[in-house]
């Protein structure tokens, strides 16, 4: 028994001075753990506490800002706030904040500033920068004319070259014209501080054009452009009506379609023809056994006053003969006629016209028939000249080489100073008209009514 006892004492007092205070060390420690954990709690409420007060306070005190710009109209933002020009912010939160006003062609704007509640703040009218750049405009052609609207109603119009500085930005409107050709409108885009460049070109064409053989006239419907071999720069896109003249060859026709910025290599084969009409109407036929070309009328008065601007006739028609002409004044017709000619580019190269010799006129006579010729005859007199081409053709193709008129001829008739005169007139007959062989004269400066003269093309 006394052993259990020793044993339950020594238990005992292990428990009561070692395990009870241990227990109670432990239990004080955990509290202690609570007791802080509580006291952080609390803390933290309280800083929330007062931190929810200063919002609150913050929340009940609101900014004001008022702003303006030239141009009116701009984009003004401030944080998540967004208003148009003139603009006021009534719930700004006060302290530092951030202006930008924005405008279409204008330089942004930044400013910052700190607002407060108690006092608002009013940046006045804003003057935006406005972006501009500059347009120069030029052109490899003469006499260009342009126009040009943009932003801000810009709008402006003037002559190549050009400069046109302090532009706003933008989009802009260009058309270009030369006199009566228009260019597509064209729209150019310039940018803040840009110096544009922009060069104009009217899309011509070049058009080179030969013939075989050369020396051919050119034209474009009655325009004559020049001689082959030609060679035209800077033609106007579209068709040419061409026409190639070489008498005695055939005169080619055709359409000519000059595209844009093209280059265009015409060749043209003529080929001979016997007959042609001259540049101011008179047709003319080949006489194959002199080599040369006779009128196949007698000069009409419709040619007479083309080329000499007058009619001395005294029976007036422009499909008659001319007629009351004197040998100096027919001469002075051809002269004029060469010039005429030569000008419209219808003289072949190596001729010339002028009166005919008698043996000239004999060989274009030919066989003419007396009996067809426009006399007066069976007892009918002719009052007056007929229309060129009363008589039948000879073989040549050529009329009225008997009547009508008397034709004059370059030979001398005697050594006084006349002038061989060919043919008969109206008032002729049969009877005292014998034959194509009869001969007549007179002076340089005779005329009457029934006088007048037909033009060879004879080399000179």
């Amino acid at each position: 028994m006394s052993g259990m006892v020793c044993c339950l004492l020594v238990s005992f007092a292990w428990y009561e001075f070692a395990v009870l205070p241990a227990q109670r060390d432990a239990q004080a420690a955990r509290q202690a753990v609570a007791d802080a954990q509580a006291k952080a709690a609390a803390d933290l409420a309280a800083e929330k506490q007062h931190e929810a007060e200063l919002l609150k306070q913050q929340n009940s005190a609101r900014a004001t800002l008022t702003v303006d710009s030239n141009p009116t109209g701009a984009s003004v933002i401030i944080g998540e706030f967004h208003l148009k020009t003139p603009a006021i912010f009534n719930a700004l939160t006060p302290g530092k904040i951030s202006v930008v006003i924005q405008a279409d062609g204008y330089e942004d704007y930044h400013q910052d500033l700190s607002v407060t509640a108690d006092k608002p703040t009013d940046l006045g009218t804003v003057q935006l920068v406005a972006k501009v750049g500059a347009i120069s405009l030029s052109s490899p052609q003469s006499n260009v004319s342009y126009s040009i609207t943009g932003p801000n109603d810009y709008s402006h119009q003037g002559q190549l070259p050009d400069k046109l500085d302090g532009l706003p930005t933008g989009d802009y409107q260009l058309t270009a014209w030369q006199e009566d050709w228009k260019l597509a409108p064209m729209t150019l885009t310039l940018h803040d501080q840009e110096k544009l460049q922009k060069e104009i070109k009217f899309p011509y064409a070049n058009v080179a054009i030969t013939s075989t053989p050369s020396g051919a006239t050119i034209r474009d419907g009655r325009n004559i452009l020049g001689r082959t071999p030609l060679t035209l720069n800077n033609v106007r896109p579209g068709d040419l009506h061409i026409s190639v003249d070489l008498p005695p060859n055939t005169t080619q026709r055709f359409l000519l379609h000059v595209p844009e910025n093209g280059n265009i290599n015409k060749s043209v084969a003529l080929q001979q023809d016997k007959d042609f009409i001259a540049a101011c109407g008179m047709p003319m036929v080949w006489v194959p056994d002199g080599g040369f070309w006779a009128g196949k009328y007698d000069v009409r008065q419709a040619e007479f006053e083309t080329v000499a601007g007058y009619n001395p006739s005294t029976f007036r028609r422009s499909t008659r003969p001319i007629e009351t002409i004197s040998w100096d004044a027919a001469n002075a017709f051809c002269d004029k006629l060469n010039q005429f000619e030569h000008k419209a580019g219808k003289l072949p190269d190596g001729f010339h016209y002028a009166l005919p010799t008698e043996s000239q006129w004999e060989t274009f006579s030919a066989d003419a028939d007396i009996d067809q010729a426009p006399m007066s005859r069976n007892g009918m007199t002719l009052s007056s000249t007929q229309d060129a081409g009363a008589s039948e053709a000879n073989k040549y193709g050529i009329y009225d080489t008997l009547g009508n008129v008397w034709e004059w001829c370059q030979d001398a008739y005697d050594d006084k100073g006349d002038h061989s005169l060919r043919g008969g007139s109206w008032l002729s007959s049969p009877e005292n008209f014998p034959g194509p062989d009869t001969r007549n004269a007179g002076g340089p400066k005779y005329a009457d009514r029934f006088t007048g003269f037909r033009v060879v093309l004879v080399p000179q």
